[in-house]
């Protein structure tokens, strides 16, 4: 697995450095509007919109969402929704280097502008090299989809942009450097909280499902491997499972199934319906926890971990009749390209990150400390025993599980994909 920056550090590199940098950038820019520059909003000032002066269609956007794959799935449909509602509009989108792929595979965007965090001097190399890029663009607006990373605000200040939408979050203190500030609401799921930043842009537009283009040489190669591991599809029902949940910034990981629960589930899939079992995953620590899964089990099973591409992944997904996954972005990819999805939350709330689609199956224990990994406390806990996830049983997942999607005998299958309203 490609070499990676600490995240921990660097959230709390951004927490600190970011607002001192915010704040100076603040007063810079409110001694600009006073010289004659382009207004600035007061620090503390709301900005809701007015009648007699609404915001122009911009003719070309500079969206940001650095990390999260899972979120800029999600983003996805959004930036379909600003091309439907800003015709001719061209969108450009800075992100971290690993999540080209899908913005490039979704069709909604000109460019996508890469951020590398392998290591310090990598990730400052490519942001001065974007930032270059940014200030050639003359973008008219930026629409920053971060929730509370202080960076996203700055790059969107230093972009010229006479236009800076973004979330002013309670707590965060990132929202001094836009222009409009969209109130942050955790009373809705993420695509819609998403969608609310175009609102100031007069664009209400329903969200559709995303369409990824999965290449032919891609499912080609998902068939040859399972056919190599003796998987005929018209005859076995294809069970993906993903065992991993990203980046753990935690002793414990918190939002992580136990693994031996899922091995559970998938042997009883594999011995009572004939299911081919393929686990997924990418690097060190997925790699341990799928074999210790497969060493749990009696059905055999194919493992996948770092041998496949994004591309191949979602081509993976695409062809699977169910995908049972801890909440993270292979829960996410799968539900985007229409594959049912048993998903299962602990910290995080479903009403926010569920996969969305009305075949789903979600698991949730709604505790009294539930749940305790929001946008509002940086996605930072400081529990010590996720009850809320360990206590799901996996005699629970499975009855679920065979009620739903193998009752008298019938198969799970994908949603068609492509312009439907989400």
């Amino acid at each position: 697995m490609a070499r990676s920056i600490d995240m921990g550090l660097s959230r709390r590199i951004d927490t600190t450095v970011g607002l001192v940098l915010c704040a100076l950038l603040y007063a810079f820019a409110r001694l600009r509007a006073r010289l004659g520059g382009l207004p600035q909003p007061a620090l503390r000032a709301t900005t809701p919109p007015r009648a007699d002066a609404p915001l122009p269609r911009p003719r070309r956007v500079l969206a940001i969402k650095l990390y999260g794959l899972g979120n800029v799935t999600m983003i996805v449909p959004v930036l379909d929704a600003l091309r439907r509602g800003a015709p001719g509009v061209e969108i450009d989108f800075l992100t971290m280097d690993a999540n080209r792929t899908i913005l490039e595979r979704a069709g909604v965007v000109e460019r996508v502008l890469g951020v590398s965090v392998t290591d310090y001097p990598a990730l400052l190399r490519s942001l001065w090299a974007a930032l270059r890029t940014i200030r050639s663009r003359r973008y008219d607006a930026v629409v920053d989809f971060e929730q509370f990373l202080k960076l996203s605000s700055l790059i969107g200040y230093l972009s010229g942009a006479p236009e800076r939408i973004g979330f002013n979050t309670d707590g965060q203190r990132r929202g001094w450097l836009y222009t409009t500030r969209v109130v942050y609401t955790d009373g809705e799921h993420m695509r819609q909280i998403f969608l609310r930043l175009l609102r100031p842009l007069g664009i209400e537009a329903r969200l559709r499902q995303p369409a990824f283009a999965v290449e032919a040489g891609e499912r080609a190669h998902i068939a040859g491997l399972l056919a190599e591991h003796g998987v005929a599809p018209d005859r076995s029902p294809i069970v993906s499972i993903h065992v991993g949940s990203g980046l753990n910034f935690y002793e414990i990981a918190l939002k992580r199934w136990p693994v031996a629960s899922f091995a559970r589930v998938a042997d009883a899939l594999a011995e009572r319906h004939g299911a081919a079992i393929v686990f997924t995953g990418r690097g060190e620590e997925e790699a341990a926890l799928v074999a210790e899964a497969m060493a749990a089990m009696h059905a055999p099973a194919l493992d996948t971990c770092d041998r496949l591409s994004l591309g191949e992944l979602l081509a993976l997904l695409e062809a699977s009749h169910l995908v049972v996954s801890n909440d993270t972005s292979v829960m996410h990819l799968a539900a985007a390209v229409g594959t049912p999805v048993v998903a299962l939350f602990g910290p995080t709330s479903p009403q926010q990150y569920g996969p969305g689609n009305p075949d789903d199956l979600v698991f949730y224990r709604d505790l009294y400390c539930s749940p305790c990994l929001t946008n509002y406390n940086l996605k930072v806990s400081y529990c010590s025993d996720p009850v809320c996830i360990r206590s799901i049983t996996p005699e629970q997942v499975l009855e679920a599980i065979e009620k739903r999607f193998f009752a008298a005998g019938a198969v799970p299958r994908r949603q068609p994909r492509g312009g439907a309203e989400a």
